[in-house]
């Protein structure tokens, strides 16, 4: 039986394989979106984690709390934190998962009054994610 099977066959064979697998792990992972499948473009990204992992959205987001923590020391100028805030966060802007920003924003609400003595508000946060 492997005898019929030529080593082209089998390289073709392993190179679509991989191919297959690696287009199957960028659609379903990291919610790829076709614009010429959109079936695809709502497809649920299927959740790889145990219940004791914390999920990717409180990973970044814990990750860039971590990133802004160092933001808040020896501030006193509101504007001045705001705009490295912007700064920082303006990679993020078009994530909109659902507690992601909220999330974000306590954070920063809480750090804002607690390290620099500023109260930063509702129009102060939007103003951040712009």
């Amino acid at each position: 039986m492997f005898s019929s099977i030529s080593w082209q066959q089998y390289c073709v064979f392993l190179l679509i394989a991989t191919v297959l697998y690696y287009l199957f792990v960028w659609i379903i992972v990291f919610k790829a979106k076709f614009s010429l499948l959109p079936g695809i473009a709502n497809f649920r990204q299927v959740s790889l984690q145990t219940g004791d992992e914390p999920d990717e959205v409180m990973t970044t987001a814990q990750h860039i709390m971590d990133e802004i923590r160092p933001l808040f020391d020896g501030r006193t100028n509101k504007n001045e934190l705001i705009l490295a805030l912007q700064l920082k966060l303006k990679r993020y802007n078009q994530w909109n998962e659902p507690g992601f920003r909220e999330t974000i924003n306590e954070f920063i609400t809480s750090q804002s009054e607690a390290k620099c003595s500023i109260r930063l508000g509702e129009e102060d946060q939007r103003v951040l994610w712009q």
